[in-house]
């Protein structure tokens, strides 16, 4: 029936029990380390009537695990919005890879810029490699005219650090970054007029600074 009124698409989404507490525990785990120890829980349990009942449920079992921790749970929709008016209402925030893919653009965007925003694609045991990259993509409208932001991948590699246990020198490299911001150091998506190796001298500048 392609091409025709009768064509029909469906998608099929899996949730396993396994890798619905993985990250769940893994977002409580990571809120406990946290000032604002609170975990939100992305849903859409009104309208996708079986995986997201699942997760909720799979959410309040894993939040009984850890009482220190606040635990919310939210409609993705009036979380979007919410993230807009309150953004620091929020800790940490866990949902399917669908929402959490909408949620990143979305926050690095009410950051000032996507070219802000790091990602982290974990393997929680650290059995397995994990990966660290900006959330941009190549961006080839401005290739060759330096004038990429930089802290997106710089922040990316502050989550590598923290990852891999050396939380004193993720905590420098961001505090870093902060500094050269509140300079007014930064690339045109952000309002400024530094250039890409501006802004990279300028926080390894001040790492160098901090870690002295």
């Amino acid at each position: 029936h392609t091409g025709t009124p009768h064509e029909l698409a469906t998608q099929l989404n899996v949730f396993t029990r396994h890798g619905t507490e993985r990250i769940i525990r893994y977002a409580f785990e990571l809120a406990r380390k946290k000032r604002k120890k609170k975990v939100t829980s992305a849903t859409k349990s009104n309208g996708i009537n079986f995986s997201m009942p699942f997760w909720d449920e799979v959410f309040w079992q894993v939040a009984t695990k850890y009482p220190g921790v606040a635990a919310e749970q939210m409609h993705i929709d009036a979380l979007a919005a919410r993230f807009v008016t309150h953004p620091h209402n929020f800790g940490v925030v866990v949902g399917s890879n669908l929402f959490g893919d909408i949620l990143t653009d979305l926050g690095a965007a009410i950051a000032g810029s996507i070219g802000i925003g790091a990602s982290a694609n974990l393997n929680p045991e650290k059995r397995y490699p994990s990966c660290f990259e900006p959330v941009h993509g190549s961006a080839p409208d401005i290739v060759g005219k330096g004038i990429a932001n930089p802290l997106g991948q710089i922040w990316s590699g502050a989550l590598m650090l923290e990852h891999l246990g050396y939380t004193a020198a993720h905590d420098v490299v961001l505090k870093a970054m902060i500094a050269v911001l509140n300079a007014g150091i930064k690339t045109p998506d952000l309002g400024g007029s530094a250039k890409t190796t501006d802004v990279t001298q300028a926080v390894v500048k001040e790492i160098r600074r901090l870690a002295s």
